[in-house]
C-alpha cells in the first residue's frame, strides 16, 4: 500500500467494518459518537471515503429509493486487514481539541464578558450533548440503536463520552462562578492566591521532594 492511512482513514474503516454506511451517514455517526475523538471536517470524510474506495479498502454500491440513488460503502477484505495491521500498532497519546481552553489562556487580551460568554457557550453545549446522550442511552435500552449488536463495545465508548461531558459541564460551571467574582482579567495578588489554593487541592499526587526545575512531559506524550 503506497498511500498512507490517517486517523480519518481508520475512523472511516472502523465505521464501515460494523455495517455499510453512506458518506452522509458516516458524517452523522461522527456527530453522534466521534466528534470528541475524531475532529474531522465533513468534507474530509467525503474525500476520504472516495480515497479508500480508490485504494480498494472500501467498496461502494448503489442503492435506490424510488428514483433516488445513493452510494453505500462496505469494507473489503483488504480494508479489514488494514484495520488489523493498525490495531497491532502502539496507540497515539491522548490529545484533545478544545478551543475554549485557548481562549482562557489569552483571556486578558479580551474582556471579561468575552470570557464569560465563551464559558457559557461551553456549558450550554455540554448540557445539550448530555441530553442527547440520554436519548442514545434510551435507544439502547429500547433495543432500537443502529449498532445494537455492538452494545457491549458501545457501552464503553458512551461511558467515556458521558464522563467527559460531565467533566466539561462541571468545569464550565465552576469556572464561570470564579470569573464572575473578578473585577477584570488582569493579574492580582488576590487572584493568584486563590489560584494557588485551587492548585493545592487538585486531586493528583505530587512528588515527595520539591522540584528544582520545570517538569518535563513524559516520553509517552511524544510517541507517534
Amino acid at each position: 500500500m503506497t498511500e498512507q492511512l490517517t486517523t480519518t482513514s481508520h475512523a472511516v474503516l472502523a465505521q464501515v467494518a460494523v455495517r455499510p454506511w453512506s458518506p452522509y451517514e458516516l458524517v452523522q455517526q461522527r456527530v453522534r459518537y466521534f466528534r470528541y475523538v475524531w475532529p474531522a471536517a465533513e468534507s474530509a470524510i467525503y474525500r476520504e471515503v472516495k480515497r479508500l474506495d480508490a485504494m480498494g479498502l472500501v467498496q461502494g454500491e448503489k442503492e435506490y429509493t424510488g428514483k433516488r440513488a445513493r452510494t453505500v460503502y462496505s469494507i473489503t477484505e483488504e480494508g479489514k486487514q488494514a484495520l488489523r495491521d493498525w490495531l497491532g500498532t502502539p496507540v497515539t497519546p491522548f490529545s484533545m481539541e478544545f478551543e475554549a481552553m485557548l481562549r482562557v489562556f489569552v483571556a486578558p487580551l479580551g474582556t471579561k464578558d468575552d470570557l464569560i460568554g465563551s464559558l457559557k457557550q461551553v456549558h450550554a453545549d455540554a448540557l445539550d450533548m448530555l441530553r442527547f446522550s440520554g436519548q442514545v442511552k434510551q435507544e439502547f435500552i429500547d433495543g432500537i440503536n443502529v449498532t445494537q449488536e455492538q452494545a457491549y463495545l458501545r457501552a464503553l465508548a458512551v461511558d467515556f463520552f458521558i464522563s467527559l461531558l460531565n467533566t466539561v459541564e462541571a468545569w464550565a460551571e465552576r469556572t464561570i462562578a470564579e470569573v464572575e467574582t473578578w473585577d477584570d482579567l488582569m493579574p492580582s495578588e488576590e487572584k493568584n492566591a486563590r489560584g494557588l489554593e485551587k492548585i493545592r487541592h487538585f486531586p493528583v499526587e505530587t512528588p515527595v521532594e520539591p522540584l528544582r526545575e520545570a517538569a518535563r512531559p513524559p516520553e509517552s506524550q511524544t510517541r507517534t
